[in-house]
C-alpha cells in the first residue's frame, strides 16, 4: 500500500535509515547544519540531478513535485538563514524536499517563526540508504550542533504522512 496521496505518486519515500533534529533549531543552527548535509550530499553522484518537492505531508498528507533542480539550487537555498525563510511556501508544516530523480535519499527541512513569533526556527530530516547512513554518521553527525534522532525510515514516514 503506498503512502503517497495522488497528487505525487512518482514519490516514494526512500527506505533506509531517518535522521532527524530532536529539538526545534534556531535558523542560523538549521541553515549550518543544512550546509554541511549539502556538502555530504554533493559527494553522491546523484547529486547533479534534483528534483525540488512541497512536502505537505504533515499538513494535509499531499506532497507536490516542483521542479528540476541540482545542488547549486540546494545550496543556493540553505547557505543563509534569510533564503532558507524565503524558500518557504509559507503554510505550516509545509517543508521544502529535495531528492534525486531515483528518490535514493531524501532531505526535507521547515522554518517558520516560533510560536511567540520572536524567533525564527526550523527542523529538518534526511534519509539515506544503509551504506550512506554509514559514512553520514561517521563524518557528519559529529560537526552539527543538534542532537539527531536516527530511526527507521519506514517507520518514520508512517508516523509523519497523514
Amino acid at each position: 500500500m503506498s503512502l503517497i496521496k495522488q497528487d505525487d505518486r512518482g514519490f516514494q519515500p526512500p527506505a533506509g535509515v531517518n535522521f532527524s533534529t530532536e529539538e526545534i533549531l534556531s535558523l542560523k543552527n538549521l541553515s549550518g547544519s543544512l550546509c554541511k548535509i549539502a556538502s555530504f550530499l554533493q559527494n553522491d553522484l546523484h547529486a547533479s540531478q534534483l528534483v525540488r518537492y512541497e512536502d505537505w505531508w504533515q499538513h494535509d498528507g499531499l506532497h507536490f513535485r516542483k521542479a528540476a533542480c541540482d545542488i547549486h539550487d540546494l545550496f543556493a537555498i540553505v547557505q543563509a538563514p534569510r533564503s532558507l525563510i524565503e524558500a518557504m511556501p509559507g503554510d505550516e508544516l509545509v517543508y521544502i524536499g529535495f531528492a534525486p530523480p531515483d528518490a535514493l535519499w531524501y532531505l526535507r527541512f521547515y522554518s517558520s517563526w516560533d510560536d511567540e513569533g520572536l524567533e525564527l526556527t526550523g527542523l529538518f530530516d534526511l534519509t539515506l540508504p544503509a551504506d550512506m547512513a554509514v559514512q553520514f554518521r561517521a563524518s557528519v553527525i559529529p560537526e552539527l550542533e543538534c542532537t539527531i534522532l536516527e530511526q527507521d525510515a519506514i517507520e518514520y514516514f508512517k508516523k509523519i504522512i497523514l
